[in-house]
């Protein structure tokens, strides 16, 4: 999630609100000041001072604080904005109304009951009311969010179960396949179980919202493995899964579309390199690709998997994930972090 972009891209009714605010603030408070000009810019610091505060509650202190589950650090972060705000609104108006000091009968915020009124008092309660609104509007969505996925798993389900062939007849066959295999070569052997791993993982173990780490990395493994029989020796495909990587869980079958993408995009010319990287820092599960390619070839004929992944994402871990995806002339890349906490 892109922070600046956010607060930079507004959208026009946020224009039009901002200065409809400055309009409504300077038609009940032009008698308070000495003359038009620092009332003007009394308006336009108490509106900007107030609109940074809104924006920056919104975008980065909810998002970042309140919907990791960080009450204490989101409850002491938007004090101290308030705070903070308020006193620089405070000492910029007084230096706005410094020239004009002795035609000013009742000097504004002169003592620190007034600031209380004037200036803090409005800044936590307005920007307490945006934060709640934002609230409210994300929760809207969410709720959305996830009764559009919930109409579109009853439709994947229902063609799952449409194309699934009956899977003990399915595994009987591969068992079968297996003792017919002769004993000597091993490897065939050795692949034919991995694949039987595999569909048994799609087929039972992913029934559920979330599986062991320790299973996706597994599936991860067979699938790299049998990918690897493919490709002769001019490919280096590394996989390195940190220690660290265990004990938590995470939506099944979200990991394997970028390392799907990874082996179809590959030169087919030149010498390739792929590589995947699993780490864990505290709550932050980092997961990387990374492959060469053809030079200047296109991947958007992969679009839709990865469009798919990311979309799950939004729905599963929506503001805890940071997908990154990089991509020049001849390498591939993707950096995925997810707050697994």
């Amino acid at each position: 999630m892109n922070v600046l972009k956010k607060i930079i891209g507004w959208r026009l009714h946020h224009v039009l609100f901002w200065a409809a605010f400055f309009v409504v603030w300077m038609t009940l408070r032009i008698d308070d000041y000495p003359d038009l000009l620092p009332t003007v810019l009394a308006g336009l610091l108490k509106v900007l001072s107030l609109a940074g505060a809104v924006y920056f509650t919104n975008y980065v202190l909810i998002p970042k604080l309140l919907y990791t589950r960080r009450y204490v650090a989101f409850a002491l972060g938007f004090t101290a904005l308030v705070v903070i705000t308020g006193f620089i609104v405070i000492r910029l108006l007084d230096l706005i109304l410094q020239p004009y000091a002795s035609g000013i009968t009742h000097w504004p915020n002169a003592t620190f009951k007034a600031q209380v009124y004037d200036v803090y008092i409005p800044l936590f309660f307005m920007v307490g009311a945006a934060a709640g609104i934002k609230f409210y509007i994300d929760q809207l969505r969410t709720l959305h969010r996830l009764q559009s996925a919930l109409r579109a798993g009853a439709e994947q389900e229902l063609q799952y179960l449409r194309s699934q062939i009956n899977p003990h007849s399915l595994f009987n066959s591969l068992n079968t396949i297996y003792f017919l295999i002769h004993k000597e070569n091993r490897e065939a052997r050795e692949t034919l179980m991995k694949f039987s791993e595999l569909l048994r993982y799609q087929l039972y173990d992913c029934n559920t919202e979330r599986i062991d780490i320790a299973k996706e990395i597994q599936y991860l493994e067979n699938y790299v493995a049998i990918q690897q029989l493919r490709h002769d020796e001019h490919y280096a495909i590394s996989f390195h899964s940190s220690t660290a990587v265990k004990d938590f869980s995470i939506a099944p079958l979200l990991l394997i579309p970028f390392v799907e993408n990874a082996f179809k995009h590959v030169s087919a010319h030149n010498a390739n390199t792929i590589g995947i990287n699993l780490e864990k820092e505290g709550p932050l599960f980092r997961f990387s690709v990374f492959n060469t390619k053809e030079d200047k070839a296109s991947t958007t004929s992969g679009g839709i998997g990865l469009a798919n992944v990311q979309r799950r994402l939004e729905l599963l871990y929506p503001g805890r994930h940071d997908l990154r995806i990089a991509m020049n002339g001849a390498t591939y890349s993707v950096h995925l972090t997810i707050d697994v906490s």
